[in-house]
């Protein structure tokens, strides 16, 4: 039982209620939704007494309304987010020095052998649901399990403000009558094939044929099998206080259909991590790019360059690429980049250096001095003039399986 995953419970509305100056409590009906008139016109997130009216993440403001009118609307606010997930993280830091951060508003912590130091991670997990909620004002969900997935299971079991302890009988008596799209990494369309073939309930998976999952699913059938099972071999990887990535997304303005625009939507996030690259020093060996779905089901790639780069240009090509193998399915409603593995310095430039490299670089450098000197929006590349979007610097949901070439 040592590893641990917490999550802070509706962390955006949350957010909002301690920061309102009484104005709300956590009872109070709110929902955290976009613009209407920039078409983001979703829920975002929600209070407890309105999610139990059926309301939930991706409805439209409009469904929402209707069923909750009492509701108060907020717009959203990404840097409040972000300031409070940092100080989340800051405590959960001070248990473990393996810990992954898995979006703003939960972490994994891999406990190994730090019982030595504070106690049992049941203890701790208590321990962290009372600090969090005395120091930062907030509430988590904390799951304690044999491993990554039976603690992210037993987090999602209980909400708000509690501790879940989930043992091999508690996964056979609580966890396996769940319905299968309970389970983490089961998508829609994956619950709607299953249900197909008469898998209904994470039990009913647990027990499937594997040959038939294979068939169906190809190896990731396999996978779905083993964590029906409460298998799971994934590790925590380490967070250091380092920059580790730089992110960037937004939401736009309309569904993408097509995709000239998809690429405008890519070069603006390229452009705002490469500059934030540059004015930290550093350079990145990989990049990736993240589209979410009109159906709010994502999917996402990286790649390992040959060499780290901060430049614009040479980042664009590969996230263009990216981006264009995960376009034609669905209607995409947000789009993200990320770069990752970064180092420090730049590199040294010589009589032999490819001439295109040069020229990119000189381009961004005149860039960075106007942006520094007059602010960020005092010049946009040509083909981003009549973009609009909203931006957000949340962290954007990357596989985690690494860099693939």
């Amino acid at each position: 039982m040592s590893y641990l995953h917490v999550d802070l419970n509706s962390f955006y509305a949350y957010c909002t209620v301690i920061t309102s100056d009484g104005r709300y409590t956590f009872d109070s009906p709110i929902i955290i939704g976009g613009d209407e008139s920039k078409r983001h016109g979703i829920v975002l997130a929600a209070t407890y007494p309105v999610k139990k009216k059926g309301i939930h993440a991706g409805m439209s403001l409009r469904e929402a309304m209707a069923l909750c009118p009492e509701a108060e609307l907020v717009p959203a606010d990404y840097r409040l987010y972000t300031h409070y997930s940092n100080k989340f993280m800051d405590i959960i830091k001070q248990y473990s020095p393996l810990i992954m951060r898995y979006g703003i508003d939960e972490a994994y912590i891999d406990y190994n052998g730090c019982e030595y130091l504070f106690g049992p991670p049941v203890e701790i997990a208590y321990t962290i649901k009372e600090r969090v909620k005395n120091e930062i004002g907030l509430t988590v969900s904390v799951g304690v399990g044999d491993n990554p997935l039976m603690a992210k299971m037993g987090s999602d079991y209980k909400k708000p403000d509690a501790v879940t302890v989930v043992t091999r009988d508690f996964w056979r008596e609580h966890i396996l009558p769940l319905k299968v799209s309970d389970l983490m990494y089961i998508g829609r369309s994956t619950t709607l094939k299953l249900n197909s073939i008469g898998i209904f309930t994470i039990g009913q998976l647990a027990t499937a044929s594997q040959s038939v999952l294979k068939a169906m699913f190809g190896v990731a059938g396999k996978q779905m099998w083993l964590h029906a099972n409460g298998i799971d071999d994934q590790k925590v990887l380490l967070e250091s206080d380092d920059q580790k990535s730089i992110s960037c997304a937004c939401t736009l303005p309309g569904d993408i259909e097509c995709i000239d625009e998809l690429y405008t939507a890519i070069l603006r996030q390229t452009d705002k991590v490469s500059f934030k690259l540059r004015q930290l020093g550093m350079r990145a060996l990989v990049i990736g790019v993240t589209v979410k779905y009109n159906d709010l089901s994502h999917l996402s790639k990286q790649y390992k360059m040959f060499s780290p780069s901060d430049v614009t240009g040479e980042l664009y090509d590969h996230a263009k690429r990216l981006v264009a193998s995960l376009y034609g399915a669905k209607p995409i409603r947000q789009v993200g980049v990320r770069v990752a593995s970064l180092v420090h310095g730049r590199e040294q430039l010589t009589i032999f250096e490819d001439k295109l490299h040069e020229k990119r670089h000189k381009l961004d450098c005149a860039l960075d001095e106007l942006r520094t000197r007059y602010g960020n929006d005092v010049i946009s590349r040509g083909s981003t003039l009549c973009y609009e979007a909203h931006d957000t610097e949340d962290l954007v949901p990357f596989d985690r399986q690494g860099a693939k070439k």
